[in-house]
């Protein structure tokens, strides 16, 4: 019998349909104290020793997730892990990906992290932080706003989140480029280009958004010569990875006028310490890395656990397998 590790709440939303593999899988119950549960019995249990994972967003934000991550790594055999995330490099996923045997990842994010996108960008081209400004002063004053309508966006990396983000772009009337590393056509894109012509295509947008995840190869691609591309007066966002941006250099940037204003959910050291002058620059907006965290995010991460435990007890090769 297969043994399953997972967080008490997943099983108490999915229970019903759990109940149909109780008699192939002993669910092992991570609770919001941090104890490990046999789900049948109720009994605690001092080493869960797990072939299959689920580590939801629960297991690792409710407080311990040290003890969740240490349960993992102690496991004998780690058959397969499905993440709550679309990435792994995290550390502790990273950790987790090199000892499973299959690591599957989840790329049901996307659509919150493209309705916060749509949000600052519209933010940005309404002119929120200086209505905002005006507002607190007391100031009646219009001003002179722009449309997503006939905007140029150019998307850095274009999987999951810009396929999301491109529908919705194109759907307000907004021209959408994709970066990959090779040109193969896309959803919800007017043009895909490779990434070697990144320099040139920066200068043609807008509004560019990073999306790609964090590796040696694209490390501080956001530097002096990638912001000094861009179009003066644009609009950069990062919802990838902050090891993609040099600050010190989209600080410099900023002060310059390329980009005009920048939005980050995601920085270099999380969380962001107090004293980063990231927090104060009136061309910054910050939000905590939370751009997909709503309970519809949770609920899809429950649907792709399931659909991928079906597919695991009958034999089948699983969705969204991760290979370094």
């Amino acid at each position: 019998m297969k043994r399953c590790l997972l967080h008490a709440n997943v099983y108490d939303r999915r229970r019903e349909t759990l109940k149909a593999f109780a008699d192939r899988i002993q669910f092992i119950l991570f609770t919001p104290e941090g104890e490990f549960k046999d789900a049948q019995s109720g009994e605690v249990l001092e080493t869960p020793a797990p072939n299959i994972v689920f580590g939801s967003i629960e297991a690792w934000l409710g407080g311990h997730g040290r003890t969740f991550h240490k349960a993992i790594m102690e496991a004998g055999e780690l058959d397969w892990f499905q993440s709550a995330a679309a990435g792994v490099d995290n550390p502790a996923l990273s950790a987790i990906s090199a000892k499973a045997g299959v690591y599957t990842t989840n790329h049901r994010q996307s659509e919150p992290m493209a309705e916060w996108v749509i949000w600052h960008a519209l933010d940005w081209v309404k002119r929120g932080p200086e209505h905002r400004a005006n507002q607190a002063a007391g100031q009646w004053k219009a001003l002179d706003q722009r449309e997503i309508a006939g905007s140029k966006w150019l998307i850095v990396g274009y999987g999951a989140i810009g396929v999301s983000v491109g529908a919705r772009v194109q759907a307000m009337g907004g021209h959408v480029t994709g970066l990959k590393r090779t040109a193969r056509p896309a959803e919800n894109a007017d043009i895909i280009r490779p990434l070697s012509e990144l320099h040139d295509a920066l200068g043609e947008a807008d509004i560019v958004m990073l999306s790609m995840p964090h590796t040696p190869e694209t490390e501080d691609i956001a530097n002096d010569a990638f912001f000094l591309a861009m179009k003066d007066g644009a609009l950069f966002i990062n919802i990838g990875r902050g090891k993609l941006v040099d600050e010190n250099a989209l600080l410099a940037a900023l002060d310059s006028g390329k980009p005009g204003y920048a939005v980050l959910d995601v920085v270099r050291e999380e969380p962001l310490p107090e004293g980063s002058p990231l927090w104060r620059h009136p061309k910054i907006t910050i939000t905590p890395h939370d751009s997909p965290q709503t309970q519809e995010t949770v609920y899809r991460g429950d649907l792709t656990f399931i659909e991928n435990l079906e597919r695991y007890m009958a034999g089948e090769e699983l969705l969204h397998i991760y290979t370094p």
